[in-house]
């Protein structure tokens, strides 16, 4: 089975100051490219799991979310020659109280099963409370909050721990 880190995107890895849609607006947080690329030469699959309201909202489309993830993959993949492995996402508002919303882990699940992860040898990175309880409500092996940490830091530390 294979290992991955689950990662948040807005805030996490880039930056997002109020439902992130534009291309354009889309900038790598700092040591953000590194630290991708430090755990994708470990051999981690790299899996973005994302809460979307702005989509139930009405704020932007799903195809604009689609939009920004190829343009954070075409940065990775200039700048640091990786790119994010998938992306999964809840589209849902928070009052629509649906199954796949982080903290719930089902966007993880869903991913563990396409790409055959060992979820207990697998890692998750947020800059929320969600992002780590989703992590922990899964049952991967650690959870860490890029409040507390770089994600270059946060990689260094999971490194030490495969």
């Amino acid at each position: 089975m294979k290992r991955a880190v689950f990662l948040d995107r807005d805030n996490t890895l880039i930056k997002d100051d109020g439902y992130i849609h534009e291309p354009e607006k889309v900038k790598l947080l700092p040591t953000v490219g590194e630290g991708l690329k430090l755990l994708k030469s470990a051999g981690l699959l790299l899996i973005v799991v994302s809460n979307q309201s702005g989509i139930g909202r009405g704020y932007f489309s799903e195809k604009e979310f689609h939009a920004v993830n190829r343009k954070l993959n075409r940065i990775l993949k200039s700048d640091f020659e990786i790119e994010i492995d998938d992306f999964f996402f809840c589209p849902h508002r928070p009052d629509e109280k649906c199954i796949c919303r982080k903290p719930s882990p089902f966007l993880i699940l869903k991913a563990a099963k396409k790409w055959k992860i060992d979820i207990k040898e697998s890692f998750m990175i947020g800059d929320k409370e969600i992002d780590v309880n989703a992590g922990k409500n899964a049952g991967c092996k650690n959870s860490f909050s890029v409040k507390e940490k770089t994600l270059m830091k946060i990689a260094q530390e999971i490194l030490k721990k495969t």
